[in-house]
């Protein structure tokens, strides 16, 4: 069942009221933050009201993220990179031409993919080990997919130069999406807007939903036109709308590390298997 015809089916939310209890700053490498990431061996989203912790956990699914310039998505997906680093998992960074994490760039269990052709082989390669993995029912060790937003979105939805007998960027993006839960793979997916082409993607495909300061429009291209747009704080980089798979809503105000902060906190990592890195 779609995404959104599950939301039709339940009684929509009463909005929800402003909550000055929410930190306006939270810093994964202190207080209340550093402390919630110790505890789970998911990573921290950020903070809720009364500082309670949000986690990025397998069934949150795949998460569609959408965001403004300037709001966070970039620091979003370094924090959460980092955290999947120091856990020993593997992590893919798609960010075609801007380079916006250089932290991640010497370190190990990274594939960090910044040119078109690469793009296309990479996604390939992961959808292909998506298929094998989810039709043998055989879940892989975990890898998290970091999607940046503008060069890469242009790369996924621009023509090739050169034939693509099993299909483009996009094809291979949606694949890895269909199959990538139970194989492991988890994708987050940061937009400014979300482009036409990638919006039938967001109904079915993708669980739950980060939006900072969203329209109207946004809300309802992010799949949730069956749901009403709560009030809240005021926007403010890092503030996210967290919306889960069935339809339950809270604000977050994701948490902080720095570039160079970021690079020590992934080299953490126990020992991880070669195999998880394949």
């Amino acid at each position: 069942m779609r995404f959104l015809d599950r939301l039709a089916r339940k009684t929509p939310a009463t909005p929800t009221p402003s909550h000055p209890e929410i930190p306006a700053d939270v810093q994964l490498t202190t207080g209340a933050a550093r402390t919630a990431a110790r505890r789970s061996e998911h990573p921290l989203i950020g903070l809720g009201t009364e500082g309670n912790a949000v986690h990025l956990t397998p069934e949150d699914g795949h998460v569609l993220t959408v965001a403004p310039y300037g709001a966070g998505t970039t620091e979003l997906l370094r924090t959460l990179g980092a955290q999947a680093l120091a856990a020993g998992h593997h992590v893919d960074i798609l960010d075609i031409h801007h380079v916006e994490h250089p932290w991640a760039r010497d370190l190990e269990h990274v594939t960090y993919v910044d040119e078109p052709d690469q793009l296309h082989r990479h996604l390939l390669g992961l959808a292909h080990q998506a298929r094998n993995r989810a039709l043998g029912r055989r879940p892989g060790p975990r890898r998290l997919l970091l999607v940046e937003s503008d060069g890469t979105h242009a790369a996924l939805l621009g023509p090739q130069a050169d034939p693509r007998p099993n299909g483009g960027a996009l094809e291979a993006l949606t694949a890895v999406l269909a199959h990538g839960r139970p194989a492991g793979i988890q994708v987050v997916l940061a937009c400014k807007e979300l482009p036409g082409p990638l919006r039938h993607l967001t109904r079915d495909l993708f669980s739950t939903r980060l939006l900072n300061a969203p329209s109207p429009r946004t809300w309802s291209s992010a799949g949730l036109a069956g749901l009403p747009l709560p009030d809240g704080p005021a926007p403010r980089p890092g503030l996210w709308h967290h919306i889960t798979r069935d339809g339950t809503h809270r604000f977050v105000q994701a948490a902080r590390i720095s570039q160079h902060d970021a690079t020590a906190f992934a080299r953490r990592a126990a020992c991880p298997t070669k195999e998880a890195h394949r």
